[in-house]
């Protein structure tokens, strides 16, 4: 397994396929032992090297893309604030007809006897 090293420590030179016990920080390690590969990796000592596995670049978002995204975000909270609303509109507005309903069932059964 290829590791790269965090941190110098001595190890065993066999298992890391070195010539000394001793390694320095930043040094990559191309032939080691997997079990002891994943025990320095557990211990913090050294990260996991794969080809191709990391990003080429980071590409920093600009200024432009940034207001973009916080306007988007903007427009969809306003959106969904006025759906909530207009939710709840029609939600008061069916109560106040069905309390009208219910009033007026109240005046005609009154008026009945």
């Amino acid at each position: 397994m290829k590791i790269r090293t965090l941190w110098g420590f001595e190890g065993n030179a066999a298992k890391l396929g070195t010539a000394s016990d001793q390694v320095r920080a930043g040094v990559t390690l191309e032939s080691v032992e997997d079990e002891y590969a994943h025990v320095l990796i557990g211990k913090g000592l050294a990260v996991s090297v794969t080809e191709g596995a990391g990003p080429k670049e980071n590409k920093q978002a600009s200024a432009a893309e940034k207001k973009a995204a916080a306007e988007k975000a903007a427009a969809e909270k306003a959106e969904a604030e006025k759906a909530a609303a207009e939710q709840a509109a029609a939600e008061k507005a069916a109560a106040d007809e069905a309390e009208a309903a219910r009033l007026k069932a109240l005046e005609a059964k009154k008026e009945k006897p």
